[in-house]
């Protein structure tokens, strides 16, 4: 009977043994398809992003070919702006000359009308005494 019991035991030890191999088979089999599921999504996703980056490499050699246009035809902009600013300030120099001199003579013109407006008053007023006195002697 001691002999059953042991056997039994053994047997029972063994069972269990082979249920607990058994599920960790399961559980890696599980696993081993959830990893190939996951590699698979991996490399369904990596095929785009290859194609992608190399789509970004083509539109950064584009945008730099673009950068280097503008910068380009900035420089020759502002270089056809500076030529228009010197032809503009050498055909305006004279004209600047001619406005100095032209504003020197309303001057001298205006000091010659103020002067003829102060003899005028001036006179005016000599007028005004002479016929005042004029007047003052003929009454007398």
């Amino acid at each position: 009977s001691q002999g059953t019991v042991y056997n039994n035991t053994i047997c029972y030890q063994y069972l269990v043994s082979e249920v607990s191999r058994k599920k960790e088979r399961d559980l890696v089999s599980r696993e081993i398809e959830r990893l190939r599921s996951s590699i698979q999504t991996v490399c369904r996703s990596a095929l785009p992003l290859g194609k992608i980056m190399d789509y970004i490499q083509e539109d950064m050699d584009a945008m730099q070919n673009e950068l280097h246009t503008w910068r380009r035809e900035n420089k020759e902009h502002g270089q056809a702006l500076l030529h228009e600013q010197r032809v503009t300030d050498s055909a305006v120099e004279p004209l600047k000359a001619e406005l100095a001199e032209l504003e020197q003579l309303i001057k001298e013109q205006q000091d010659k009308i103020c002067a003829v407006k102060s003899n005028i008053l001036k006179n005016e007023d000599k007028i005004q005494k002479m016929v005042t006195s004029i007047n003052f002697s003929s009454r007398i």
